[in-house]
């Protein structure tokens, strides 16, 4: 098929839908097989079929398309994606020149989608001048000034002249304007006493907005899913599963998405994605504590501050009728409990540290802490001490007597040797479940 021939092709369908609902009406009528009926029925999608013919005639359809031509706009920035009410110019960016390929930016891509802007009612125009065969566009041959393809449609040089120069006001807007409702950026080029600056007016990328909604759309619905479905079974799969998480979906032009752009519209549904830059959560770096003397140093008092103070207020809100089995629970699974898990967590962060610290002359950890923490340590007398597990109710002791130090308060509530006897036994209980689930040295 060649060029001319698509586009005769693409004028007789949009007949064609134009005459569909009327011809729908007049076969309901000839179904019925009134006579009667029937000759005012085919009187009548006459008499409204004449004028879509005659409209759609090719020299005159093109001539009034391309009259209308001025009021869309090929781009790959759309102003309307700002505010839907902006009145400002678009652009049509298609340089290829990349600046810095370290920054994804419009002209780093490729291939541009280009979009549609402007008149809705207008985008079949669009729709032409892609139409496309043998690699040839359209589009193309009016950039260059002439077309072979619509020569075919007229005898008349003026007129196809016309239809050229017309169809040109659509490839890209002449006249630059901003808008009130566009955002503008005043930048300084010289200093203040001479006013000079620069007008700058960000433009939102359609061309950079739908190549990520591809790639995202692809990634759901296309052949990663099939991946996605393999991991979840269990199966084996060759092709790499390539997944955007915590996207966010922003929406342009609500119900009416085609006051936007025609991609936004017709391919996009109204939405493109948005992908998570939140910043990375921060980790503290696990270190082994060689300057501390016990691992109840500041630092871990720190991690746990938020859990000791709340242990401090449930304490000093407690009445004296409370002292209940309820209450005893609370404490112990509220408070006491989470606090040692905590301290396990964060031992366990310093056990994966490589091995050997402990024996290092600059180490001043007390002998049972580093027994417990420096797990993998490659002296024989260090891994035959740590066996015998004699550090562990030392461990407990040293806990509870840090618990009891974090939550003194002489004005609300005494704890003595009752309350340290009873910190001790529950954290020598975990640390013993803890250390029976540790892998030894050399262990899986």
């Amino acid at each position: 098929m060649t060029l001319a021939e698509a586009i005769a092709n693409y004028i007789e369908q949009r007949k064609k839908a134009k005459l569909e609902p009327l011809q729908k009406k007049r076969q309901k009528v000839l179904d019925k097989g009134d006579e009667a009926a029937i000759a005012v029925a085919n009187s009548e999608y006459i008499s409204a079929a004449m004028p879509i013919e005659e409209s759609f005639k090719p020299e005159t359809w093109l001539t009034k398309r391309a009259k209308q031509a001025k009021q869309i706009s090929f781009a790959t920035h759309g102003a309307k994606f700002t505010h839907s009410d902006a009145k400002a110019t678009s652009a049509l960016v298609i340089d290829n020149t990349v600046l810095d390929k370290r920054y994804l930016v419009t002209s780093s891509l490729p291939e541009k989608k280009v979009d549609v802007v402007g008149n809705a009612a207008y985008f079949d125009i669009a729709k032409l001048l892609n139409l496309e065969t043998s690699n040839e566009s359209l589009k193309e041959q009016i950039e260059s000034g002439t077309s072979s393809a619509l020569e075919g449609f007229t005898s008349s040089t003026e007129l196809l002249e016309s239809w050229i120069e017309g169809f040109k006001e659509a490839l890209d807007d002449k006249e630059l304007k901003v808008n009130s409702l566009t955002k503008q950026l005043y930048f300084p080029i010289s200093n203040c006493e001479k006013n000079l600056y620069h007008l700058i007016c960000p433009l939102f990328s359609s061309a950079l907005c739908h190549q990520l909604h591809e790639k995202v759309t692809s990634s759901r619905y296309g052949t990663s899913k099939e991946v996605r479905d393999a991991r979840k079974a269990g199966n084996y799969h060759s092709l790499m599963d390539v997944n955007f998480p915590e996207t966010a979906i922003q929406k342009f032009g609500g119900a009416k998405p085609q006051n936007i752009s025609q991609l936004n519209s017709e391919q996009r549904n109204g939405q493109t994605f948005l992908l998570n830059t939140s910043p990375p959560t921060f980790h503290s770096q696990a270190k082994p504590p060689l300057s501390h003397k016990t691992i109840f140093s500041h630092q871990f008092t720190r991690k746990v501050f938020a859990s000791l103070r709340e242990f401090k207020t449930f304490l000093e809100n407690l009445k004296p009728h409370e002292n209940n089995f309820r209450t005893r629970y609370k404490r112990d699974h509220y408070f006491v409990i989470p606090i040692i898990e905590q301290l396990l967590h964060y031992a366990s962060s310093i056990q994966k540290i490589e091995s050997g610290w402990a024996l290092l002359p600059e180490c001043s950890l007390k002998a049972e802490h580093a027994l417990w923490l420096d797990l993998n340590n490659e002296d024989l007398s260090f891994q035959t001490e740590r066996g015998k597990r004699d550090w562990l109710p030392v461990v407990a002791n040293d806990f509870a007597t840090w618990l009891i130090k974090q939550l003194k308060s002489d004005e609300h509530y005494l704890l003595g040797d009752v309350e340290h006897a009873y910190f001790h036994k529950l954290c020598l209980h975990h640390l013993t479940r803890f250390e029976r689930v540790t892998p030894a040295k050399g262990g899986i």
